[in-house]
């Protein structure tokens, strides 16, 4: 017999479904750019990789247009192409800032941009699952050098991973638009999957602190018996979970 939902739970899981709501409308719009994307992408590259300044013309529509979403505080958005798509040049195509300024990629030589962000996160996950990330938060050094949350949806050509869109959230902007929704539920804090702190209307709790009790490794599958006094409610389809003390 499934247990009944606790009545005290219900408040929280209104405030987590925010959370859900407001990334919801962050990948939205990626999820239209992908289909528009990966025909271009395709019809492109019949002759051959694409250079870096080409891949740019063909992003830039589809980035400003993730950027002109309404409702949702977005930093940044572009799309990172696999080694294999891309022969000279960056292959980031990004965009950021109010201005929406082009992210400059003079400082990286031959081959040596497309090794490092093959590496990071928000790369290397949605190639390795075929399947949506949120990464974060972690300073972007690469481009904002704020603390910042990136989704990224993998583009898929015949099958086939040929990089990933993704658009950034600063966790400044975030906690805008969420820390109200904790407005009566003191002691709140939204971590990711390895137990990291998003945000906290906690003054013990800073963005980037490890939760107490959270496992290195398992993220929160040992909190709740290392500390009973922490109500633990994680979301069905983003990596983080609300964390109340009682």
């Amino acid at each position: 017999m499934t247990a009944a939902p606790d009545i005290a739970d219900a408040p929280l899981r209104v405030a987590l479904r925010h959370v859900d709501d407001f990334f919801d409308g962050v990948f939205a719009p990626l999820d239209r750019w992908v289909p528009s994307l990966a025909s271009a992408l395709r019809r492109e590259s019949e002759a051959g990789p694409l250079t870096g300044a080409q891949l740019a013309a063909i992003a830039k529509p589809g980035a400003h247009q993730v950027l002109d979403t309404e409702g949702r505080p977005l930093y940044g958005a572009g799309f990172c192409a696999s080694e294999e798509l891309v022969s000279e040049g960056n292959p980031l195509a990004w965009w950021q800032g109010p201005e929406r300024a082009l992210l400059a990629s003079s400082t990286f030589g031959p081959g040596q941009a497309a090794i490092d962000l093959m590496r990071l996160e928000w790369y290397r996950v949605p190639e390795a699952t075929g399947d949506r990330h949120v990464a974060g938060p972690f300073v972007d050094y690469l481009c904002s050098n704020e603390v910042t949350i990136t989704s990224a949806v993998p583009v898929l050509v015949g099958g086939d991973f040929w990089g990933v869109v993704c658009a950034d959230v600063l966790v400044s902007s975030l906690e805008d638009a969420l820390l109200p929704v904790f407005v009566g539920h003191r002691g709140s804090t939204l971590v990711n999957a390895n137990g990291r702190v998003v945000l906290s209307n906690d003054p013990d709790f800073e963005t980037g602190d490890r939760y107490p009790g959270a496992d290195p490794e398992g993220g929160l599958s040992e909190l709740d018996r290392s500390n009973v006094d922490v109500r633990v409610l994680s979301s069905q389809r983003y990596p983080f979970s609300l964390l109340v003390t009682s």
